[in-house]
């Protein structure tokens, strides 16, 4: 009797364990997470706020900081001083509206309300650059954040992964080992200056500007404003024979409308 009981509360405790086992085996799947690495290089940006610029450094095979890029970009003005120090990036947007009520673009957020992003644009579409702000590139114009062309923007937002150091300084004799790039100004003059030159949209006229050449354009004093005004009723009832705002429109409007002009050395 003796080892039949012995024998029953083995098997009785082989089954508790086995089931155990069991259970534990089926809850491991549930419990466990998969992660993904991100691959991408482990880059630092250095912003040199004295001299508006960035250097992108990244390790080579020994540990040593080697450069990759360098950028011209617009750090803050005066009294928006961009802070400097140490920083992580975290947060990653494709249009952010930023306080004055622009947007930025390719934004990428490394303290608190201060970002890497485009020059401000008035509204969240590509063609709405502000150009004057974009001839800015390469000297204090901000409000702390670090402004830059959609190009260097864009490269920032793909290629610098969450978790990104961020160095920020102020170096008035040297600009980095790759120098401070020259800034791209734009013409206040042609009809798609509120295109960033550096964006590779397929719609950006800067890639093809022959498409707006049968437009023709002048300066304001060579604007036949009378005859554009009396020709669109629409915008004569507008803005009248003001010439300032009839060239204006016609600029920023009127040749994405198709609407005609003449630039006959009117006086």
């Amino acid at each position: 009797m003796r080892t039949v009981r012995n024998t029953v509360i083995m098997i009785a405790v082989c089954f508790t364990l086995f089931m155990g086992n069991a259970m534990q085996v089926s809850a491991e799947p549930s419990d466990e997470k998969e992660t993904v690495q991100d691959t991408r290089p482990d880059y630092t940006i250095y912003v040199n706020t004295a001299l508006n610029c960035v250097t992108v450094m990244q390790p080579n095979q020994q540990g040593d900081l080697v450069p990759v890029k360098a950028m011209v970009c617009s750090c803050g003005a005066e009294d928006k001083i961009t802070p400097a120090g140490t920083f992580q990036t975290t947060d990653y947007y494709d249009w952010r509206l930023m306080i004055d009520d622009t947007y930025g673009r390719y934004a990428v957020r490394f303290y608190k309300k201060i970002l890497f992003h485009s020059v401000p644009y008035l509204t969240n579409t590509p063609d709405s650059l502000d150009w004057e702000a974009y001839n800015l590139l390469g000297q204090g114009a901000s409000h702390g954040c670090v402004r830059l062309s959609v190009e260097d923007a864009k490269w920032i937002y793909d290629n610098c992964k969450v978790g990104t150091t961020v160095v920020v300084y102020a170096d008035a004799e040297n600009p980095g080992p790759l120098g401070k790039p020259e800034a791209i100004k734009i013409d206040g003059n042609l009809p798609y200056r509120n295109w960033d030159p550096t964006d590779t949209d397929l719609n950006n006229p800067w890639h093809n500007p022959a498409s707006l050449q049968q437009y023709p354009i002048g300066s304001v004093e060579q604007f036949d404003y009378i005859g554009y005004a009396d020709r669109y009723i629409d915008v004569k009832n507008a803005y009248g024979y003001d010439r300032d705002a009839l060239y204006a429109h016609y600029m920023n409007f009127g040749m994405k409308e198709k609407r005609i002009a003449h630039f006959d050395n009117y006086q």
